[in-house]
């Protein structure tokens, strides 16, 4: 049970048997505003008592009493800009003509409210052999003061007209929305976790089918809502429904799962629990702050993460800094480690670093590191001892590669990039087809295998890109001696296509080559040469072009390898390949403070999807080489296709809107997303809301090993088989296909790797790839909400993308960033209408599909707006919020604001 001080009324809301109840807190604002102790009014029920066992039969009353000086329970809480004190409570009950006051915490009180019920006449009822024995009668002090409270206290109404009769509220012109009444079966709150199978019974429960493996997804916003995936794709996914049924599973474990009973099913999909976690694959950390608990015994960590449990923190694992003064560190984030977890709301952890104060943009950026589990550790002497001697190649060494350093070679990347992983050629042929050249930098000829080093870059896996900073996989030294900078002799591994303009290939072959680059242009200027391919280009507007060649030898490349690459687009297309656009924002920072000044959404032109496509297109080619080479042990990268039921839900809740997409391949999916995308703000917008909701059924492509798999296809490439080759400067993976390679064309010996440790190799690329990409997310989103703090008020566009029962979800046009609009953050306090939109697909309630709302917004009229104002919310609605930093966190909350009449808008412009 708790209480909450919302808007002049005092809210009973019970998490047990308790219906929803609204009780009146009267306040007079002159006195709030000057801080004064306010009237109040308070509740009194009376009823008979009615015992088990027993015929005895007693009157009570049970009184609730605010309190306001409570200064141990106490807590403080920020609304629109403005302090208040959060009730501490004092209970008081009259049991046999003796009156009690319970001396116990908010948590002992709220179980011991667990027993008393409100039915629907309002009255209230407690069984006598469950009564709280934590009680004790009332000084006559305290007497004393209950009869001087008296006069203020305000009997129970059975009557609901003689209610509207007294009610004082009847002459405020505030109105207020009863919460809902929780259903009878609601489900209770359990203490314990169900047990758990042993590892002999897990795997004889596996074995004949009473037990199901997968992968735990825990919902972030709601830990007590977890999923496992069906092996079947046609259904839907296991549905775990609360803390306790998850069995101390974190998300990312992977689990045994025992069904349910089919009474359980939840919103169609099957109920289950947990019985067996087969492997922690969860780190078990979090960022989060402490609180003091249970008067100074213990302190608490709460997670920024809400899928990890609220941990208690023994004394003993206090930092000293939060010994010395725990007031002074409610700001500060630690991390935290779970060490057990043996009940479902109680888990025990140890803090194990201190970061630093919340808001600190050097300090927020460090916990998103720390979070997850990003090693940045600098690299040791002895791991730089296996850097190359000198920079110099040897003649040696260029005598054993095929040498195109004579060849107009030349890298297209971002302006600001220093990782210069690829650089792409073009050579006319005598019978009038060309030579395509892609040419990645040969990192692994400088990082011998087996050594500390190649071992640390191994469990790194991946260059970290955030915001501010880059944190490389290799050692920099080594970067910039891989980079393929103009003017430089460097080792590649070529790939070259004889092919015609049209894209047909006729020819491939492999090579380790010498290069020297001629240019290091960025995407901007490869984008004026596109645009207008006759543009004489002076010297300053480019960058210093080598090797003899000129900006007119460049233009000409560029718009060859961009003819043939709309050809092979528009191929890859009809072949039924699917892309989902994600925003994706470049921040400019203050080079004092570090604090985002601006911020631009990084646009993918053709320049971009030019170089994507040469790249997609060497990634095959060698996939098929190494994976023909060795069938085993290829490293290789798939993408599987996205749940079945998850398509069919999006499907049919777009038809609701009259968008009608076929989902029967990624190529169909494709197409009708861009058919609805238009020019015009409608269209745009629309293809915001396709690409977000087609993106939640995709899942996660992975590296593998070929032996463990027989399906190699890639489902948003529709190819049947693909890998990583062209970055491995920056991704380890591409390092392993490197070695493949070279093995295939006989310039090293075949690896001496199995499956186990390719397996091995694939999953850590797979877990590191993911955090790397997480982090990178955070920190955009950690500058984001700076920027925004920075520039207030900011008001945005945006397009709802779903409507949910008390709130809906929508995304800022600008930023790409996903709000949720709560009704008591809208402007005007205006009242929703909801309504249900059924779903035109049959099968829909079987399979377990969300329900589709439409939602209509009034606002009454007032001396600023003369008319009503009525908004349809559904999706595809375009909206103004005004969005604001939430405090201590780097998420984003938003206001709906009131339109402006037509009327108003004229006067305002005149």
């Amino acid at each position: 049970m708790f209480w909450k001080l919302i808007f002049g009324q005092l809210f009973v809301v019970s998490r047990k048997n308790f219906a929803h109840r609204t009780y009146p807190y009267i306040s007079n604002s002159k006195n709030r505003r000057r801080k004064r102790k306010p009237k109040v009014k308070l509740l009194e029920a009376t009823s008979p008592i009615k015992t088990i066992n027993s015929s005895n039969v007693y009157d009570f009353s049970y009184n609730i009493f605010p309190v306001w000086n409570n200064k141990q329970y106490g807590q403080f809480f920020r609304k629109r800009s403005k302090t208040f004190k959060y009730i501490g409570l004092k209970t008081f009950l009259t049991l046999k003509k003796a009156t009690y006051i319970f001396e116990t915490r908010l948590e002992s009180l709220s179980k011991i409210l667990q027993n008393l019920t409100l039915n629907d006449s309002s009255t209230t009822k407690i069984a006598e052999n469950k009564s709280p024995n934590k009680l004790r009668k009332l000084s006559e002090s305290e007497n004393h003061a209950k009869k001087v409270n008296k006069s203020i206290k305000v009997k129970h109404q059975k009557s609901s007209q003689e209610t509207q009769t007294e009610s004082p509220l009847k002459k405020r012109r505030y109105k207020f929305k009863k919460l809902k009444s929780k259903p009878e079966d609601s489900k209770k709150k359990v203490l314990e976790f169900p047990s758990k199978c042993t590892a002999e019974e897990a795997k004889i429960g596996e074995e004949n089918g009473e037990l199901l493996r997968g992968f735990l997804r825990v919902n972030p916003k709601n830990p007590d809502d977890s999923y496992v995936s069906n092996i079947n794709s046609s259904l839907p996914d296991y549905r775990i429904t609360s803390l306790a049924d998850r069995n101390g599973a974190l998300d990312g474990d992977e689990v045994l799962l025992k069904m349910k009973p089919e009474t359980e099913k939840e919103d169609g999909k099957k109920a289950a629990v947990v019985v067996y976690i087969l492997k922690k694959l969860h780190p078990c950390i979090a960022v989060g702050t402490l609180k003091l608990k249970n008067q100074g015994t213990y302190a608490e960590f709460v997670p920024r993460d809400k899928r990890i449990p609220v941990m208690r923190i023994p004394e003993v694992s206090w930092p000293v800094i939060y010994k010395t003064n725990p007031t002074a560190c409610a700001n500060i984030l630690f991390l935290a480690k779970l060490v057990e977890w043996s009940k479902p709301y109680v888990a025990i952890g140890v803090i194990i670093d201190t970061i630093g104060m919340t808001g600190d943009l050097r300090v927020e950026t460090q916990s998103i590191l720390k979070e997850f589990c990003l090693d940045v550790s600098p690299f040791s002497a002895e791991m730089l001892e296996h850097l190359p001697k000198s920079k110099e190649i040897s003649v040696e060494e260029v005598a054993l590669r095929e040498d195109v350093r004579k060849e107009c070679v030349f890298t297209i990347d971002p302006l600001t990039a220093r990782d210069l992983d690829d650089a792409v050629s073009v050579k006319e042929l005598p019978n009038g087809h060309y030579e395509i050249g892609v040419h990645i930098s040969d990192a692994s000829y400088y990082l011998t295998e087996g050594t500390s080093l190649d071992e640390f870059v191994s469990s790194k896996a991946t260059t970290i890109y955030l915001v501010d900073q880059v944190y490389h996989m290799l050692p920099l030294d080594l970067c910039l001696h891989c980079s393929l900078l103009p003017g430089e002799d460097k080792l590649a591994f070529s790939v070259f296509w004889e092919m015609n303009e049209e894209g047909e290939i006729f020819d491939s072959r492999f090579t380790r080559t010498v290069i020297n680059s001629c240019a290091q242009l960025a995407y901007e200027h490869a984008q004026q040469m596109i645009d207008d391919p006759n543009k004489v280009f002076k010297d300053e507007k480019l960058p210093r072009i080598l090797n003899g060649f000129t900006a007119k030898d460049l233009s000409k490349t560029v718009n060859i390898l961009q003819k043939i690459a709309v050809n092979l687009r528009e191929a890859r297309m009809k072949n039924g390949s699917l892309r989902i656009d994600q925003v994706k924002l470049l921040f400019s920072l203050n080079p004092g403070t570090g604090e985002p000044e601006d911020f631009i959404v990084y646009e993918n032109k053709e320049a971009h999807r030019l170089i994507e496509e040469f790249m997609l297109l060497a990634n095959i080619s060698v996939a098929k080489q190494i994976s023909e080479t060795y069938p085993d042990i290829a490293f290789l990268r798939c993408h599987e296709p996205p749940k079945n039921t998850m398509l069919l839900e999006t499907q049919a809740c777009l038809e609701t809107c009259g968008i009608h997409i076929d989902i029967s391949s990624s190529g169909s999916i494709n197409s009708g997303i861009r058919k609805y995308i238009t020019d015009d703000y409608q269209g745009i917008c629309r293809g915001i809301v396709l690409n977000h909701i087609f993106a939640k059924p995709m899942t996660r492509a992975r590296y593998f090993c070929s032996g463990t798999m027989e399906d190699f296809s890639h489902y948003a490439l529709s190819v049947p088989i693909y890998t990583h080759f062209t970055s491995p400067i920056r991704r380890y993976a591409d390092i392993m296909v490197h070695r493949l390679l070279a093995a295939s064309l006989g310039y090293s010996h075949k690896p001496n790797w199995d499956m186990d440790f390719v397996t091995k190799i694939a999953a850590n690329c797979n877990a590191q790839k993911l955090n790397a990409k997480r982090a990178g997310e955070a920190s955009s989103d950690l500058y984001l909400a700076h920027y925004i703090e920075n520039h207030q008020p900011y008001v945005q566009d945006c397009v709802v993308v779903e409507v949910r029962e008390r709130s809906f979800d929508a995304i800022v046009l600008q930023t790409g960033s996903v709000v949720r609009i709560h009704l008591n953050t809208c402007q005007g306090k205006p009242s929703w209408i909801l309504n249900s939109i059924p779903l035109p697909t049959p099968m829909s309630e079987k399979q377990g599909f969300k329900k589709v709302y439409k939602l209509t917004i009034l606002y009454p009229k007032t001396k600023t707006y003369p008319e009503e104002t009525k908004i349809i919310v559904e999706m595809f609605t375009i909206v103004k919020v005004e969005l604001k930093r939430i405090p201590n966190s780097n998420k984003l909350e938003a206001s709906l604001l009131r339109p402006i009449p037509s009327i108003i808008f004229k006067s305002l412009k005149n």
